[in-house]
């Protein structure tokens, strides 16, 4: 990040855009990922220059509650593994017997330490997570009247999942307790942002829950904004019983039809649904992300978003809401956001051409004059490219949710996946987000237990979106490449080298992407062995469109594997997100040994590769194993 010279080059463009910015948002709050105190302090002291009044203490960066993934098979826990839940980091002493206390203790001690490094720089703290968030079964058997709505997804889950009754007064203790532990170890907490009927979290009898509304039937008609004020208000007890000063709250994700008429029965400093009570006046204006489930190249990483976080950036100067959120979720161009946010300040945008003049200045200062235009047009090309990746999100993009939760990136594409041996299976099968039975867990197409893009006009949209994709990318690989040639930008030639190969890695995950759809809409096409018919000779096969176009994508991944296995090997460069440790390797996250795990796929689908003559000849078995090499 070369942070030491970022901070001297970027201090006098900073501290006017910081007064600017502070005229119009009296809270603005600064957050990214880090790997360590010592990037957070970074991070933290660059955006104070800015104008950042908190930063944000929880994200992806802390470590992961593996231990809620309790029962085999289920892999719901896992979309809330990552998610700080106020119970699971300062723990209420009724709940220290289901809890574990090391992870507690692990966790409380990086916040605390992150608190200590904004004490020393003059900064507050805002806290995001999920909430109500699930607990153990064992906690509803012991107390069972603290057992509240079931927010497991009913596709995606083998167990059924409980969050806590909020309505229950002893609830609300545990809550006020946990608040006060967590504010007496971190006192510059004064933000709390929860999102809630998703992910493991929900509130009773919200329309917005998976399962529907439901919860303790012995407060079935309470009023929804009750539920919410008395929840919020247990929290900032918590909060005051710690130390003096106010704590905001907010929720988001509710799903209420109406959420102006709870927000106007909040407190000031409470919100819903981006509402602030008693006023009904907007919260919140919102620029970027934290949450690796929002970057639309997930798993790729490092590569840039200048022209979104410019337009979100404009959006939000026309808010009249007094806080301001500038989330930087793509962790390895932060002098990039932060330079946008700066120039922004100083010269505002309002259309499309000021725009571009700004994203040209600073890529001037990158690239030089000569290369600031071709730079430009490469962020353009990835933007569209993100833009029609967010098309294919439903419950995650499609390069989230089909490459990695369902790993098309390492299961071998197949014919007779059922076929597999269990050294052939079991490296994968074990991370798939599949809570239905084996057959939907062998088909590609089934993604988290729903078919989105099942049969041809899935296939077909999908596939014309993900050409498109290429085509910027290839693209923007092209301009990049141009660049790095000019004498100007030969400072900048390694960065621009490392984008580059970011960008051809994007591109093999877009292959990977339109050939798990197509292959599956092959094989389902050909399901029941409707094209098969006697073969005699070769023609009898190569005249089959199908036959020739399933082994085409075959060959595809294969080779793929293999390129991107070799690029991974080849440098220390993060081109990919993968676990630090084989043992943290999950359901959301790649293994470390992933070049091995692409190699292997192509050694699997090498192996299996006689089988498409059986999707045709009749004389050849269809069901029966044959003996292999």
């Amino acid at each position: 990040m070369r942070w030491a010279s970022l901070l001297a080059a970027s201090f006098l463009l900073a501290a006017p855009a910081a007064a600017q910015a502070q005229k119009q948002f009296r809270t603005v709050i600064f957050g990214r990922y880090s790997d360590s105190i010592q990037s957070f302090e970074a991070f933290a002291q660059r955006a104070r220059q800015s104008g950042a009044t908190h930063i944000v203490i929880t994200a992806e960066d802390l470590p992961w509650a593996l231990w809620m993934l309790d029962t085999p098979g289920d892999p719901y826990p896992a979309w809330a593994m990552s998610n700080i839940g106020i119970f699971k980091a300062a723990t209420p002493d009724a709940l220290k017997p289901y809890l574990p206390q090391d992870y507690a203790d692990r966790v409380m001690g990086i916040l605390k330490q992150r608190c200590e490094v904004l004490r020393k720089l003059g900064l507050k703290a805002a806290y995001t997570t999920f909430e109500p968030q699930i607990l153990p079964e064992a906690v509803y058997r012991d107390h069972p009247l603290w057992r509240g709505p079931q927010v497991d997804h009913p596709l995606r889950s083998r167990v059924p999942r409980f969050a806590p009754n909020i309505d229950n007064p002893e609830v609300l203790a545990l809550y006020r307790e946990s608040m006060r532990k967590f504010c007496t170890l971190c006192p510059e907490v004064e933000v709390v942002s929860l999102h809630t009927n998703d992910s493991g979290s929900g509130m009773s009898w919200s329309p917005g829950l998976y399962q529907g509304p439901n919860g303790s039937a012995l407060t079935r008609g309470r009023k929804m904004y009750e539920r919410y004020r008395e929840f919020f208000g247990a929290l900032r007890q918590g909060a005051q019983d710690a130390r003096q000063g106010p704590l905001e709250i907010d929720a988001e994700w509710v799903r209420e039809s109406v959420p102006e008429l709870f927000a106007q029965r909040l407190e000031a400093g409470m919100a819903i649904a981006n509402i602030e009570g008693p006023k009904a006046a907007p919260y919140k204006a919102v620029v970027g992300f934290l949450l690796d489930y929002f970057y639309p190249f997930y798993p790729a990483l490092g590569i840039p978003l200048p022209v979104r976080y410019l337009e979100e950036l404009e959006k939000a100067s026309r808010s009249s809401a007094p806080r301001l959120f500038y989330l930087i979720g793509d962790r390895y161009n932060t002098d990039i956001y932060f330079d946008i946010y700066d120039r922004f300040w100083k010269s505002p945008t309002s259309d499309d051409v000021s725009r571009m003049q700004l994203l040209r200045s600073i890529a001037a200062a990158r690239v030089g004059e000569a290369g600031a235009g071709a730079l430009v047009s490469a962020w353009n090309a990835i933007h569209r490219a993100g833009r029609d990746v967010d098309i294919l999100n439903f419950g995650g993009t499609l390069f989230y949710i089909g490459g990695v939760h369902q790993r098309w990136i390492t299961r071998p594409f197949v014919p007779f996946p059922e076929e597999l041996q269990e050294a052939e299976r079991s490296y994968y099968r074990r991370f798939l987000f599949q809570a239905r039975g084996e057959d939907r867990a062998r088909d590609l197409g089934d993604i988290q237990g729903t078919r989105q893009y099942q049969g041809l006009g899935g296939m077909a949209v999908s596939g014309q979106l993900l050409v498109r994709m290429k085509a910027d990318i290839a693209e923007a690989r092209e301009i990049i490449g141009r660049i790095a040639s000019l004498p100007a930008a030969a400072s900048r030639k390694a960065e621009l080298d490392l984008l580059d190969r970011r960008l051809q890695v994007f591109d093999i995950l877009i292959d990977n992407c339109r050939d798990g759809l197509e292959y599956q809409y092959l094989l389902d096409f050909m399901k029941g062995g409707r094209l098969r018919r006697p073969v005699e000779f070769q023609e009898h096969l190569t005249d089959i469109t199908e036959w020739r176009q399933i082994k085409d994508i075959a060959r595809r991944e294969m080779d793929n594997s293999i390129v991107l296995a070799e690029m991974l090997e080849s440098t220390k460069d993060v081109l990919l997100d993968l676990a630090r440790t084989k043992e943290e390797e999950n359901i959301r996250v790649l293994g470390p040994d992933l070049a091995a795990q692409l190699r292997l796929r192509a050694q699997i689908m090498a192996k299996y590769w006689e089988d498409y003559e059986r999707l045709f000849d009749e004389e050849k078995p269809l069901p029966a194993a044959v003996e292999r090499r």
